[in-house]
């Protein structure tokens, strides 16, 4: 992830956006510095989503 970011910063992102399940990773992201902007609560078959954002400016 690190390595990612780093990259992504020098080819000039200004944002990362990625959206996970509730059984995946939500939490590993929140550590790194994303912040949940938005969800999908979960119905029957399918977990809760989660949206994420983390701004480099």
């Amino acid at each position: 992830m690190e390595l990612a970011e780093v990259e992504a910063k020098k080819r000039g992102c200004l944002v990362a956006q990625l959206d996970t399940l509730s059984y995946q990773a939500p939490v590993f992201y929140q550590k790194l510095g994303f912040e949940i902007v938005g969800t999908v609560p979960a119905f029957p078959g399918s977990p809760e989503r989660y949206f994420l954002l983390e701004n480099y400016q």
